[in-house]
């Protein structure tokens, strides 16, 4: 009876000792540091600090004063814009000061104009035409500036705890359906709950942040295995190192970092379209584009381009003594 108790003890042991992501990089880099008997290089990757949040914050162009539109009663919108207005309308979440502008939208789009005197059908028409012109642009403002976005959007989480990439993704995709869905009148109300629930899912699951934050650390690393394997250069095919690199390429990069590389990109996949669907326009600010955008200077190219410079890296060193890697034999 014992032994069932006995076996579950060893297996929880053994597989609380599986190396982590932050060792298996360590470890590949102390293998490259003994081999070639060279130091690791330093390497960084600076990046921009998170800005003052109340510079990006819309502008009011799309609020209503409570005196202009009671032409518009019949509408039913002077409460709304009365529960806006007042002390608790004002302090309200970004979500919800979006789900304010939709609901006038919505309001206006489906009063009958007919109900009105000339100055409310001119009035009504005037404000449609404002919320369609700007609603895209303010609802990606407001979706960036919810905490549940704001306080993901960086690389200050732990990296490598990528499991709730899927259920993310799906929360991503919701809230750019509801972003689209906000400027199309004749869908019926968004939920509030709906809306508060996808975001909820950003907040628990710390992504993209962690995300990023394990492309940064990934990113160091490869510059660094880089610049070892740079110094090996002036190597003769015949020293000793030689020897070993190709199984170093094998055992150690091919079949331990390059999945928790293609663990990333998988992510990165995933994540990044909808994330920068949500939201389009960003403001134009280094830390935006830096997180979001993959141009030179950028996270994203950055990350790519060390797996780049990496491979290229190890194919020169193999091809000038007409190495290859050695398999594993197990």
């Amino acid at each position: 009876m014992w032994q069932w108790p006995l076996k579950l003890l060893i297996l929880i042991t053994l597989s609380g000792c599986q190396p982590g992501p932050d060792s298996v990089l360590d470890d590949y880099l102390s293998r490259l540091e003994r081999v070639l008997k060279q130091p690791r290089p330093e390497s960084s990757l600076p990046s921009p600090q998170r800005p003052a949040r109340h510079p990006f914050e819309p502008d009011d162009s799309l609020n209503v004063s409570l005196l202009a539109p009671l032409s518009l009663k019949p509408c039913g919108v002077l409460p709304l814009i009365a529960q806006h207005n007042a002390q608790l309308g004002r302090v309200a979440a970004p979500s919800q000061q979006l789900l304010y502008h939709r609901e006038m939208g919505y309001r206006l789009h489906h009063c009958d104009p007919q109900s009105l005197k000339s100055d409310g059908q001119t009035l009504r028409a005037q404000l449609l035409a404002q919320k369609a012109d700007t609603l895209n642009d303010y609802g990606a403002r407001y979706f960036l500036l919810s905490d549940e976005v704001w306080f993901n959007l960086g690389a200050d989480a732990q990296p490598w705890q990528l499991g709730a990439v899927i259920v993310t993704e799906q929360s991503l995709v919701q809230l750019s359906e509801l972003k689209t869905a906000l400027v199309a009148w004749q869908h019926p109300t968004v939920s509030s709950e709906t809306l508060e629930n996808a975001l909820a899912t950003l907040h628990r699951s710390r992504l993209p942040r962690t995300l990023h934050r394990s492309m940064h650390d990934a990113t160091v690393v490869l510059n660094q295995a880089t610049g070892l394997l740079q110094h090996a250069e002036p190597l003769s095919c015949n020293d000793k190192a030689m020897a070993v690199l190709p199984n170093i390429l094998s055992n150690i990069y091919g079949e331990r970092v390059q999945p928790l590389l293609a663990e990333l990109q998988k992510a990165d996949r995933r994540l990044t379209p909808p994330l920068r669907q949500l939201l389009t326009p960003w403001p134009e600010h280094p830390y935006f584009d830096y997180y979001l955008g993959d141009q030179p200077g950028q996270l994203r190219h950055h990350f790519y381009q060390a797996i780049q410079q990496h491979t290229e890296a190890w194919q020169a060193l193999l091809q000038r003594c007409d190495r290859s890697p050695t398999p594993n034999p197990g």
